[in-house]
């Protein structure tokens, strides 16, 4: 019997998106940081994310419940902030055991509701069920004017790639306190110059190679350039670092650094380029190994 163990994570995800299909409304499907379908007159196109955060998988039980809050909205307006978009509305689903303290629930929604109120989203409902450990599953929305959410397709060979902020050591508290890039995703798309753009969720090397492969082209990574919190192993390998990992032609590289600085202090690194080697991820010259942490897969 084939089991989600046997599969993995990607395998998995693909073989279940072949079965889906693809209304004429919808324009980018599964394989991006939302999915983005038309609005009809309304001059905007509508941006859909969602995603998990699990107990003993995404926090653990001793974690301050308004910093668990935080992750929850941030990973979904982290996903918005990717594309360059506004968030609009979040439904949370809570999946609970009964012997879970209400005042820890209160306090997971205070961390969710004060992350909403920075950035503009509202959260307008959801549901409770009964479960084996805690789980939040959250679906967001946001807008992004019609025909310019930054996707993971629009890397070009001689592409600089940028990384906002430092790489890295997630663990020590990062991954449940860290502000999702939403004002900064919106600068880069009003810039114009953006080719490309994700959010690093699953570490540098990972996170870039799905760039790699959905617009058809290669990268060489400057070891030294990349920005890091400890050691340059995790600054390419750690997850839920949730900055901002993008691509721009090598000839508007000084005049974005410049708009930036004028406009943030988190710093906005140039840490390699787009090659032609189609697929192939170098750091240094040399050939990076594929090292990443992915569900249902043994390390």
């Amino acid at each position: 019997m084939m089991t989600l163990g046997n599969l993995g994570e990607h395998e998995a995800i693909a073989r279940l998106s072949a079965m889906l299909g693809t209304p004429g409304d919808v324009l980018v499907g599964v394989g991006d940081d939302c999915a983005v379908c038309a609005l009809s007159g309304t001059g905007n196109n509508q941006l859909f994310t969602t995603d998990p955060v699990v107990e003993g998988v995404h926090f653990l039980p001793s974690d301050d419940p308004v910093r668990v809050g935080n992750k929850a909205v941030g990973r979904v307006l982290s996903d918005i902030a990717a594309m360059g978009g506004c968030p609009q509305w979040i439904l949370v689903n809570v999946v609970a055991p009964p012997e879970v303290a209400f005042g820890r629930i209160e306090r997971i929604y205070e961390g969710m509701i004060a992350l909403c109120n920075r950035f503009g989203a509202t959260i307008i409902g959801g549901d409770l069920a009964k479960g084996a450990s805690l789980e939040l599953h959250l679906f967001g929305t946001g807008l992004v004017p019609a025909g310019n959410a930054l996707l993971r397709s629009g890397a070009r060979v001689g592409d600089a790639v940028f990384v906002t902020g430092s790489l890295g050591g997630s663990l020590a508290g990062k991954h449940l306190d860290f502000v999702p890039r939403v004002d900064e995703g919106v600068f880069l798309r009003e810039t114009g110059v953006v080719h490309a753009m994700m959010d690093i969720s699953d570490g540098l090397a990972t996170d870039l190679r799905h760039i790699l492969a959905q617009s058809g082209v290669g990268a060489s990574l400057q070891g030294e350039s990349i920005p890091s919190n400890g050691s340059l192993e995790q600054a390419i390998y750690d997850g839920e670092d949730f900055e901002l990992l993008l691509t721009v032609a090598e000839g508007d590289s000084d005049l974005l650094q410049a708009r930036w600085r004028a406009r943030f202090e988190t710093p906005l690194s140039k840490v390699g380029a787009i090659t032609g080697e189609t697929g192939v991820l170098r750091l240094d010259g040399q050939v990076l190994k594929s090292k990443a942490y992915e569900h249902y897969r043994r390390p």
